[in-house]
């Protein structure tokens, strides 16, 4: 695969450029750093209004932190910011959100495909993990739905984790960051391992051997991508590889006593 090959859908004729490597970095990096700070703000008003007070220990802190409520909250608050600098970065280019995020419907063939290959990596994930004597589903995960369930905000976590995530993150990695790497000297392959990585890393709440899972899976959505042109795609199955994990993990906590 080479850059001149790369989803020909993305070029564009007009106005519209997509910016190079280095400014396709830094707008990700401001991105990515309004998702924080919107995170740690939600993070904040919810444990206020949970009565947390300042002298609140820090293990009480940290448990709060990793409630289902936290966690829905702080996923879905977060939301709106870092999506704001893409869009405006992408009108900044001269182009429509759309066009340059690449939010276009895929093929019925290109969507047969990406479920295809989710149907066969979600088993190997599993079974890499009992190979290696580990636990199928992370415990962060486990606990997240225990909390959630406990407190009657299951709808919640999976409106968060099924909806509010999947588009944050491909709009993110997928869309804005793939959009203008690829159209730079990187390249294609470079771009799918750049942005796998990328999206592995964010997910430092799961130990090493989960995310190098989590970067094959991104390698995966990259590939895709790249053969569909389609964001859409990726964000419709990065929601089916959460959905998965969510009804496998209430199946194990409700069906197969891990309480």
């Amino acid at each position: 695969m080479n850059d001149t090959a790369a989803e020909p859908t993305d070029a564009q004729p007009g106005p519209c450029r997509p910016w190079g490597f280095w400014v396709t970095t830094a707008i990700g990096i401001a991105a990515i750093l309004a998702w924080f700070a919107f995170q740690l703000l939600a993070v904040s008003l919810t444990l206020a209004a949970l009565g947390v007070g300042s002298g609140a220990s820090d293990f009480e802190l940290m448990t709060l932190a990793s409630h289902a409520l936290t966690i829905a909250v702080a996923t879905i608050v977060s939301m709106p910011a870092p999506i704001a600098v893409i869009a405006l970065a992408a009108r900044l280019a001269g182009c429509t959100v759309t066009e340059y995020l690449a939010l276009r419907m895929p093929t019925r063939a290109d969507l047969i495909v990406g479920v295809l290959i989710v149907a066969v990596l979600l088993p190997l994930g599993d079974l890499s993990s009992w190979l290696s004597g580990r636990d199928i589903v992370p415990a962060a995960v486990i606990d997240a739905y225990r909390s959630a369930r406990d407190s009657g905000i299951v709808v919640l976590l999976i409106v968060a984790l099924v909806v509010a995530a999947p588009l944050m993150e491909e709009i993110l990695f997928r869309g804005f960051l793939f959009r203008g790497y690829v159209n730079s000297p990187l390249g294609v392959a470079a771009t799918i391992l750049l942005t796998s990585a990328g999206w592995a890393v964010m997910h430092i709440q799961y130990e090493a051997f989960y995310m190098v899972q989590i970067f094959v899976l991104g390698c995966a959505f990259g590939w895709l991508r790249w053969r569909s042109g389609s964001t859409l795609l990726i964000i419709f199955l990065h929601a089916l590889v959460n959905a998965a994990a969510l009804t496998q993990v209430a199946f194990l906590v409700e069906r197969a006593g891990m309480q």
